[in-house]
């Protein structure tokens, strides 16, 4: 029997055209999302999909196209969510064997879940896989890494991609490895790549060469604003470490592993070190600077 593998699809003002300032999102056209993941050639599928309070007509459109697909699982939230407690909230709502995210803005060809299911299955040793991926704003790029050597190769690699990361936390997961990772309905910076991190820490990822997925842009994530949010600058040592949470985790599941030598360790507490000089010196300090040019 096929397994069942479980979409979760959380969404908050589905088809923003940018019209609307006050929107968190723009040029989103959840119709396509959607229709994308029910054509899917595979089709043992659960699509769970959770209305963080959309103002817009998107909880009109999914309670009519839920109608005609009973693989559809529709809530619509009575209090908003943050972004992070929408996707923990789809996630545990899940029952298949396999899991994957997908953004409103986002769409996956029609033999995506085909390929990767048949990938994951014939390959235990691998925790989830993902098929090569374009951005919306380089459309001419493909996209495609794997992270599928030992556990210290895992996590360096990490840090050369994970700007472009977003293959990993998008992949299709085995559900079981899901509940191993940090709780992603805490919301604090660089909880993405957090987990992408826990990912890694249980197995290997891998791209595919068969089917793609488009990622949008345009989303919360990619606005200047998210990451001043007050949430992620609220402790003071944040200030010094944007990553700091990032930090705690990784340093607490490696400190003791036998799997990394002492070296190795050293070298991966290096590289978050310069992660977050890098963040620094790329939004703090060019804030720093135009704030004093201001005064001049």
């Amino acid at each position: 029997m096929k397994p069942l593998v479980s979409i979760g699809l959380p969404v908050q003002n589905g088809f923003s055209d940018g019209s609307n300032k006050d929107l968190a999102v723009e040029d989103i056209d959840l119709s396509k999302t959607l229709n994308a993941i029910l054509k899917q050639n595979y089709t043992n599928l659960e699509i769970i999909i959770s209305n963080n309070c959309s103002t817009d007509k998107t909880q009109d459109y999914l309670e009519e196209i839920s109608k005609t697909d009973n693989r559809i699982k529709l809530f619509n939230q009575k209090k908003e969510l943050s972004w992070a407690e929408n996707f923990s909230f789809v996630l545990n709502k899940s029952t298949g064997k396999y899991f994957r995210w997908n953004a409103a803005d986002d769409m996956i060809s029609t033999d995506y879940i085909y390929h990767n299911i048949q990938f994951l299955e014939n390959n235990l040793d691998y925790v989830s896989s993902s098929s090569k991926c374009y951005y919306q704003n380089k459309p001419e790029i493909v996209n495609s890494y794997n992270l599928d050597k030992n556990l210290y190769h895992r996590i360096k690699g990490f840090f050369v991609i994970r700007d472009i990361a977003h293959n990993i936390l998008y992949s299709l997961v085995r559900r079981e490895t899901m509940y191993k990772t940090i709780d992603f309905s805490e919301d604090y910076f660089a909880v993405d790549w957090t987990f992408d991190l826990d990912l890694l820490l249980c197995g290997k990822f891998k791209t595919l060469d068969k089917g793609h997925v488009f990622y949008g842009t345009k989303g919360l994530s990619k606005q200047k604003r998210y990451i001043d949010r007050d949430i992620y600058i609220k402790k003071k040592i944040y200030k010094l470490f944007p990553f700091y949470e990032l930090m705690k985790n990784l340093f607490k599941k490696t400190i003791f592993l036998k799997e990394l030598s002492l070296l190795e360790k050293i070298s991966i507490y290096y590289s978050l070190i310069r992660m977050n000089l890098h963040f620094l010196k790329m939004h703090r300090f060019i804030e720093l600077k135009k704030l004093l040019e201001k005064i001049k």
